[in-house]
């Protein structure tokens, strides 16, 4: 095409036109080159007045060209094939008229410089479909050979995305010549550019060593590990769900982080599970942690599926707590349930089914050596035979143990389906566990539902939904370590193998007024029932880039229905005509929350991050408790109290309480180097009075990501170096609600002698409007490791914590007619040292081996008690109604430490020993430490007791290997605890009554012996001393687990995409010198005061533990 300049302004030449370019067209281009500093807006502002008819694209361009001395250049060819048009406008630019002018002709134009180029109107092109994508699918795994799911695989460029399924299976559309991409945290990604060719792709992922990029979860929100200023312990769903026993998650992190401490009070279904982080703070308060799930604070970490979760983070330090403020001082476990994710749905079904037997059995005498025995003792003392001729003729030998036992039966099964896609994401589960006591006649059954969705409606606004129901029912007995004659295990233990089982007519034979052990089991009725309906929402905004608004809101309600029936024909439920009682608990929690998140980066070396919100939660405690006796029939049990005729006892409690708070923490980074963390936040309880009842709870935090410095890369030394430090004050509000206040309840008073009763209010407790919140200060120092490339990484912790205005009753004297005030007063101290190391030892593809080792020392010191000496508490009825001191407390001490005499073995007939009540041969003999006058004095007296032990591990530790070879998969969990003592008193009770030890008893025929008369209990119950006071460390197989993946090729349905069986022995073997029923049981039950945290570490008949057995299977669909 050649152009012409048609119309200009500045240059003009006659010239003929020609297929080449002549020398006019070169001037005119000349002439457009020297006008090029006019600018293009500066043209299209001009405007144009034009009213033509009928006019040519010639006529209407050279009417331009005189009114805004625009060039003109075009083929004058092309402007003469162009049609005719009208065109009228006024004091309109110029390139709006053109855009009219040719809108329906066949040209285009440009305004370049000062000219209009008039050019052909491209012909539009038909519309071509371009090639459909390519189906790509694959499967990727570990270098272990396993399925991995939940890996993101995108195409690059593009918003084409899925993860995989449970069997690390997905499906993909892609182009020739685009990249696929497949990352997952914690592994190396992986790229491969699509030719368009192979399909098919089997992929492994190496793991990525280092986990400094891991999502660690905080309170209201996320960071990256790297970025923690504070103590945190990361507990993954991988490491809980190993295919052993665990019915709540507070039993699922039992060794596995440092600092951490569980034990159970026994092993009964449903039993209590007891976790302190880095030591007890409190004497009245609980020492239990706040547990967080999803957002939602809860006092309690059993009603939580194991299964259900995807993992834990325990916040230790009062920088990681102090978010938490009035709640943070015993620590925070934060759970985060499993969310769907988007892809295809993924179905997954894990059970198993186990058996349980009892670890240890006593040694006990068989009936006739027992009767024997008993006999004995009888004449010793002036009293005649308990058992007759005929008696000891009978051969009765009855093992109540094992009358009364069975093999325990376990079973789980859970099935869970996730997907959806990247608006809608889901996750439901299911699941279902049962457990049958060792000990008949108790058992555990619960069932559970879990369903968690979120949606994303646009880019920045987001909303989501929990919603977890669950019903629990446990057949329980009186067995909690409980000091009471209904204690079951008491009676199996001390029940004479002489007494029968059954009468002729097959009901539960006594002896002597006594029920037997069988009948006291499986006659009454315990019955509980626990329902829980949690349903937490959230909404989120992204206000603008950076800055997002979320809004939480949650309501739990929580009902437990507990009622007991003692029949008629046992021994004491015929002297009362049956007994009933029921007790219904309702717990209703409502939370509100709101907070912004600010992010924002800058200079590219400048990191913020500033979260600030409002949080209020209300609760109400309701409580309706009925005990009534005297009933005509025994069909009721407790589910009609109006049969009975005699109402012993009728409490109706209703209890609200509200918190309201404010908080705010940020975050800032210098260069991804250096690092800093400030929260606040103000918290408002109703559980203390007006002068008291805000506080306020700072923390501060430093770290120094060394490991980035260039002077430590060139040590080539570490892979990571972080060193950090905190300070902050927490607190803890979970005490009884408004004990700030006084309380009343009804009386009857006499005038006098003679006179007649009336009924009146009398004061029950003497208020303290001044009680306030105990504070725990904390400073934490920690240093975080790694060398080879993190294959080998540790971190080091050291705390001292000091807990400030200790609650707990304070004797007054009686003068005001009461005992104690519940008071502020005094102070304790943990402080100690952390060690977690985590090692890669061997990875290959055919072979993985890695070791995780946490181990933690914590000591206890009372500094303060208000200037108080000494707190002593005693337990009650340990053995033939004798109560004892047990643990003191005062200043340079911890709590729970055993306190009474040092046993210095049996006096000997005609042997000199310190002077003691009522001693004559046979008897305990005690040593004379002191006296009056701080020397021995020959008289055993309290002068003479002193500190026996204490029942808080000072070490706790925990061992766990993995190994891998092919689809073969080994786990062993070592597990333990160092430095502690704990009171046996079922060994008390053995040898004081049934227990093989008494054939060894003194007699004047068995000088030479430790093991009194009559047992130590029988004559000096009351004095606690150190015989029974054992060392309790121990090292146990927690968990030896193998299991195998077998490959899907080798299955029969298409459908299957991951299959693991797997087989497990809890508590294998245990070593340790305690000779108790178990090193772990660590009760601290009736304590005759209400100060109940100085007296745990009893082991009196406590659930027998257990070995268990489990077979199990996975299946991934």
């Amino acid at each position: 095409m050649q152009l012409r300049t048609i119309a200009s302004s500045r240059c003009k030449h006659n010239r003929r036109p020609t297929k080449h370019l002549k020398v006019s067209q070169f001037l005119a281009l000349l002439c457009f080159a020297t006008t090029a500093q006019v600018s293009v807006a500066s043209s299209q502002n001009q405007v144009v007045s034009l009213s033509m008819k009928n006019a040519t694209a010639k006529e209407v361009f050279r009417e331009i060209n005189k009114q805004t001395g625009l060039n003109i250049l075009a083929d004058e060819a092309l402007l003469e094939k162009s049609g005719r048009a009208n065109i009228t406008v006024s004091n309109m630019p110029v390139n709006d008229a053109l855009n009219l002018f040719m809108r329906n002709q066949p040209l285009t134009y440009s305004i370049e410089g000062g000219a209009i180029i008039v050019k052909t109107k491209p012909a539009i092109q038909p519309a071509t479909t371009p090639p459909p994508p390519i189906e790509v699918h694959g499967v990727v795994t570990t270098d272990k050979g396993q399925p991995l799911p939940g890996a993101t695989v995108t195409v690059k460029g593009t918003k084409l995305g899925t993860v995989t399924g449970t069997d690390g299976s997905f499906k993909i559309n892609a182009n020739p010549g685009e990249t696929l991409e497949i990352s997952m945290v914690g592994f190396k990604a992986w790229s491969v550019k699509f030719d368009g060719k192979t399909t098919n792709f089997k992929v492994t992922l190496s793991e990525e060593v280092s986990n400094l990029t891991d999502v660690v979860v905080v309170g209201y929100g996320t960071t990256k590990k790297k970025d923690l200023t504070g103590s945190i312990s990361s507990i993954s769903s991988d490491q809980m769900n190993l295919g052993g026993v665990t019915s709540n998650a507070a039993q699922a992190i039992q060794g596995r982080a440092a600092g951490v401490q569980v034990s159970q009070s026994n092993a009964a279904p449903g039993g209590q599970t007891i976790v302190r982080i880095r030591g007890g703070n409190s004497i009245k308060s609980t020492n239990e942690p706040l547990y967080v799930v999803d957002g939602f604070p809860s006092e309690t970490g059993k009603d939580i599926n194991p299964n259900d979760i995807d993992d834990i983070q325990i916040l230790k330090d009062a920088s990681s707590t102090a978010i938490y403020g009035a709640r943070g001082a015993n620590g925070v476990v934060m759970i985060t349930t499993k969310r769907g994710k988007s892809g295809r749905a993924a179905i997954q079904y894990d059970g198993y089914y186990g058996t349980q037997r009892i670890i240890k059995e006593y040694d006990k005498m068989n009936g006739l050596e027992n009767m024997q025995v008993t006999n004995a003792k009888a004449i010793e003392k002036g009293q005649p035979a308990f058992y007759t001729a005929a008696d000891l003729a009978s051969g009765r030998d009855n093992d109540w143990f094992k009358l009364t036992t069975r093999p325990g039966m376990v079973q789980s099964h859970n099935l869970s389906v996730s997907g959806g896609t990247a608006e809608d994401r889901v996750a439901l589960s299911g699941s279902y566990f049962k457990q049958d006591g060792a000990l008949k006649n108790t058992s555990f059954e619960r069932y559970s539902v879990r369903l968690n969705y979120d949606k994303q409606f646009a880019a920045r606004f987001k909303t989501g939904a929990s919603v977890y129901a669950s019903h629990a029912y446990t057949n329980f007995k009186t067995y909690d370590g409980n000091i009471v004659p209904s204690n079951v295990m008491y009676g199996v233990l001390t029940a004479s193998p002489a007494i029968p089982v059954y009468n002729e007519d097959g009901s539960y034979a006594r002896f002597k007024g006594r029920d037997n052990p069988l009948a006291w089991l499986m006659a009454p009725t315990n019955d509980r029932f626990e329902n829980k309906v949690n349903i937490n929402v959230y909404a989120d905004y992204q206000i603008m880039d950076g800055l997002n608004f979320r809004v939480n809101g949650g309501s739990e309600y929580t009902t437990t229905k507990e009622g007991t029936y003692l029949p008629r024909d046992l021994v004491d439920g015929e002297k009362v005509q049956g007994k009933a009682s029921l007790n219904d608990l309702a717990v209703t929690r409502n939370l509100v929350e709101a907070y912004f998140t600010y992010r924002k980066v800058f200079n590219t070396i400048h990191s913020l991050n500033v979260v600030a919100g409002v949080s209020y939660q209300s609760d109400k405690y309701e409580k309706h408790y009925s005990l009534v006796q005297k009933f005509s029939t025994d069909a009721f049990l407790y589910k009609n109290l109006e049969a009975g005729t005699e109402r012993l006892s009728s409490i109706s409690n209703l209890i609200p309480s509200k918190m309201a708070s404010a908080y705010g923490r940020l975050n800032y980074s210098l260069k991804d180097k250096y690092l800093a963390t400030v929260t606040v936040r103000r918290d408002g309880s109703s559980k203390f009075g007006g002068n008291t009842r805000f506080g306020i709870f700072p923390s501060g935090s430093l770290a120094w990501r060394a490991g980035e410095e260039e002077f430590i890369k060139n040590l080539n030394i570490f892979s990571n170096l972080k060193v950090r430090g905190g300070y902050g004050v927490t607190g803890n509000d979970r005490i009884g609600d408004y004990i700030y206040m006084p309380t009343f309840g009804p009386t009857n008073v006499s005038l006098g002698a003679g006179s007649d009763s009336y009924g009146g209010i009398v004061a029950t407790r003497l208020a303290n409007a001044d009680l306030q919140w105990e504070s725990t200060a904390q400073l934490d120092l920690g240093i975080d490791m790694g060398f080879f490339n993190n294959r080998v990484s540790a971190t080091i912790d050291y705390y001292r914590k000091k807990t400030n205005r200790l609650i707990f009753d304070m004797p007054i004297g009686d003068w005001n007619g009461f005992a104690v005030q519940t008071v502020n007063a005094g102070s304790i101290e943990n402080k100690g040292v952390e060690l977690s190391v985590t090692t890669e030892n061997i990875i290959n593809h055919a072979f993985t081996w890695n070791t995780t080792v946490n181990i933690a020392y914590n000591k206890q010191n009372c500094l303060d008690l208000g200037g108080r000496p000494y707190i002593i508490t005693q337990t009650a009825n340990l053995y033939g109604g004798r109560g004892m001191d047990f643990t003191k407390l005062e200043p340079g001490r911890e709590l729970s430490t055993f306190y009474g005499y040092i046993y210095d073995g049996v006096i000997k007939t005609g042997e000199a020993h310190p002077t003691q009540p009522n001693s004559k041969a046979g008897d305990p003999k005690f040593k004379d430490i002191s006296g009056p006058g701080g020397k021995p004095d020959g008289i055993i007296d309290a002068n003479d007791r002193t500190y026996l032990g204490n029942a808080n591990p000072h070490y706790i530790y925990g061992i766990n290997n993995n190994f891998a070879y092919k689809g073969f998969e080994l786990n062993i969990f070592l597990q333990g605890a160092l430095d502690y003592s704990l009171y046996n008193g079922t060994g008390l009770v053995l040898e004081s009554g049934p227990g093989k030890a008494a054939l060894n008893r003194w007699t004047t025929n068995n000088e030479n012996t430790d093991i009194p008369r009559d047992g130590y209990a029988i004559a000096y119950g009351g004095m606690m001393n150190s015989r029974f006071v054992e060392n309790a460390s121990y090292l146990r197989c927690k968990m030896l687990m193998l299991g195998y993946n077998i490959p899907v090729a080798k299955t029969f349905l298409k459908s299957l995409r991951g299959i693991k069986v797997y087989g497990s022995v809890q508590n294998l073997f245990t070593i340790t010198k305690y000779t108790g029923s178990d090193p772990e049981v660590n009760s601290n039950l009736n304590s005759s005061g209400s100060n109940a945290n100085l007296s745990s570490g009893l082991d009196y008949t406590a659930f027998p533990a257990y070995r268990t057995f489990t077979a199990g299977l996975k299946l991934n669909f």
